[in-house]
């Protein structure tokens, strides 16, 4: 068991570093998802604008869920907008258009590029670091992303 714990301590910045990196893109997303609740067309329905309410509220666990697994690694979070722009990867655009549909649309594509990224995150946690708990995290927000999508998707 020792090799685990030597590994998960070798891995702690590296570890950080990437969920950093998810946390900037998770953050982007709430924003664009909150955006989504602020501004869409009053013609469309309630059950939409709660549907983006829903989502930002799971947004933002997600985000406190993953800076608790920062603040494990003993590394800080970034706490500055300038810094999670660093950091993020999703399409920073701001919407001019206010229609429910092509909010969902937009957010359904930001949820397939994050999904992507994340699998590309479990890989590289599960193969390269050897960092399995940190893998099923990452395979646990893919779910909960996949989850979001599909709800997303029943609305157009």
């Amino acid at each position: 068991m020792e090799p685990i714990i030597g590994n998960i301590e070798a891995n702690s910045a590296k570890v950080a570093q990437t969920l950093n990196v998810i946390l900037a893109d998770e953050f982007l997303l709430y924003t664009k998802t909150k955006n989504a609740h602020s501004n869409f067309n009053e013609k469309e329905t309630n059950h939409q604008s709660l549907l983006f309410k829903t989502q930002y509220d799971q947004l933002e666990d997600i985000m406190d869920g993953i800076a608790e697994r920062i603040h494990s690694t003993g590394y800080n979070i970034p706490a500055t907008l300038e810094i999670f722009m660093e950091l993020e990867h999703l399409a920073a655009q701001s919407q001019l258009n206010n229609d429910a549909s092509d909010l969902i649309k937009d957010l359904l594509n930001e949820h397939v590029n994050l999904i992507i990224r994340l699998q590309n995150k479990f890989v590289y946690f599960r193969n390269e670091l050897q960092e399995l708990g940190v893998s099923g995290y990452i395979g646990q927000l893919m779910e909960t992303h996949e989850q979001m999508l599909g709800t997303l998707k029943v609305q157009l």
